[in-house]
Order: C-alpha cells, then sequence, then structure tokens
C-alpha cells in the first residue's frame, strides 16, 4: 500500500510561455540519455517541482527530488514531450520548461534501466546483495526465485511509513536493505532493482489489487518469453496469507502504470 503521487485528474496545469527561463538559458536541461530513459538536470528541484511526460493519450508523472533524475521512456517507439511542473498551490501547477524528445527503443530493454522509481546503479548494498543471492545460479528463474525468497522471508511490512510518506517518495534501495523494511513500493523496487542489476528484465508495476483497499505495488517479470506477476508484498504477509505461490494469476491485478 502507499499513496499515489498524482491524480491526473486533479491538476490543472497553466501554460505560460518562456518562464522556464532565465537570461536566455533553460532552468532545466532535458536530454535523452539513451533511447530508453531522458535525463533531467537542473538547480532547481525539490517537493513543490514535478516532471509530466506524455506520449499521445498516455502520461507519467515523476517526482525531481534530485539535481539530475532519469527517467524511463517506456511508452515505445515515437515523440515523448517532456514537460517541467512547477505547484503554485494545492493541485494547481504550471508548465515552467517543455521539450520534446524523439526515440527508438525495442519496449524491453527499459526494465533493465536504472531509472525513477528503481535506481539500482551505484547502489552498493544492492550490488553485493544481488552478487551473494546469485552466486552459482544458472537460470533466470532459479536467480528470480531467489531475489523473491530473501525478500519475502527478510522484508518485514512497515505499517507506520504509510501515515507520514511524502507524496513525492521514491524508494532507495540501500536504506531497504538496512532497515529491512518498507511499504509494497519499497518491496516492488527493491525486487525489481535487484533482478535488473542481473540482466533480467523487470517492471515495477502500480494499481489495484482486488482484495486490497489501498492502492498498491507489484512486478512483472519476464521469463521465458512472457511476463509473469510476481507480488512480494502480499506474500510476505501483508495480506495474512502465507504461501500462494510465486506467479501469480492477473485475475484481480488492475493496472496503473508500469516503470
Amino acid at each position: 500500500m502507499f499513496k499515489r503521487v498524482f491524480s491526473t485528474s486533479l491538476i490543472i496545469i497553466f501554460f505560460i510561455t518562456n518562464l522556464g527561463q532565465a537570461y536566455g538559458q533553460p532552468l532545466y536541461n532535458i536530454s535523452k540519455n539513451n533511447d530508453n530513459q531522458i535525463i533531467i538536470a537542473s538547480e532547481k528541484y525539490g517537493s513543490n517541482m514535478r516532471a509530466m511526460i506524455e506520449k499521445g493519450n498516455e502520461k507519467y508523472h515523476y517526482s525531481l527530488n534530485n539535481k539530475i533524475e532519469k527517467l524511463p521512456l517506456q511508452l515505445g517507439n515515437g515523440d515523448y514531450t517532456v514537460k517541467i511542473l512547477e505547484n503554485k498551490s494545492g493541485n494547481l501547477y504550471k508548465v515552467v520548461e517543455k521539450e520534446t524528445v524523439k526515440t527508438k527503443n525495442n519496449g524491453i530493454d527499459v526494465y533493465l534501466s536504472s531509472s525513477q522509481p528503481v535506481y539500482w546503479e551505484n547502489q552498493d548494498k544492492l550490488i553485493q546483495l544481488r552478487k551473494d543471492l546469485m552466486d552459482g545460479l544458472n537460470t533466470d528463474k532459479e536467480k528470480v526465485e531467489a531475489a523473491y525468497k530473501y525478500i519475502v522471508e527478510n522484508i518485514k511490512y512497515d505499517n507506520n511509513k504509510i501515515n507520514t510518506i511524502s507524496t513525492d517518495y521514491v524508494p532507495d534501495l540501500n536504506t531497504i536493505i538496512t532497515k529491512q523494511e518498507g511499504i509494497c513500493y519499497d518491496y516492488a523496487a527493491l525486487f525489481a532493482g535487484i533482478l535488473r542489476s542481473e540482466g533480467i528484465h523487470t517492471k515495477l508495476v502500480k494499481g489495484y489489487k482486488s482484495d486490497i483497499t489501498a492502492y498498491h505495488a507489484w512486478n512483472e517479470v519476464l521469463i521465458d518469453g512472457s511476463w509473469l506477476i510476481i507480488d512480494t508484498t502480499y506474500d510476505a504477509g501483508l495480506s495474512g496469507f502465507q504461501e500462494q505461490g510465486m506467479i501469480k494469476s492477473s485475475v484481480g491485478y488492475t493496472k496503473d502504470g508500469e516503470y
């Protein structure tokens, strides 16, 4: 369970020309790192700033918590519109920068990238954990099972965190490993980070599960050509059920976004 960062129906955006420019230079540098992600760099960031990435009728919102943020391009080939949003009050936002990014990708390798909300590069504890878990294993299925078992048996659900978490929260994988606790967003990010760092395509999925009332997060992993649903939070005991089996049916799961 966790809070939604945005409800898109509540966002009102004012388009103001050139507001994102100071002395002829843009406040934000928006560039394509590769065909799977973009980089947003700026001295101006924080809880009042967001990025919105659009392609066609689909849009994703991201926090801008750091001077440099890497954001995924998970909507396939084509032109993406990137907008930097500044909060004015409540749910009112204005556009301070806008850029078009052209990309061509295979729609799969983005789920190996180290990008928000799955930052796995330069996470020393995660890399060491992955090495320990994968030592001597040969197949992707064995590696997925090892990561799954570790998280389900070792990460505890933090019932208090959901009451204090901010809307711009992004999981820190080293912190989750150190504290050995988190919410569903943390479980899914850690699972994805471990597997992506091993070269296994893994999605972090946000949405709803029919027997959980709050917003939820889980994973899909590409194994033998098929995307399989794995819900480590559920199996770690959030639902009160045990021994459900690692692979879940899609019945009861409703996607809101995948990263």
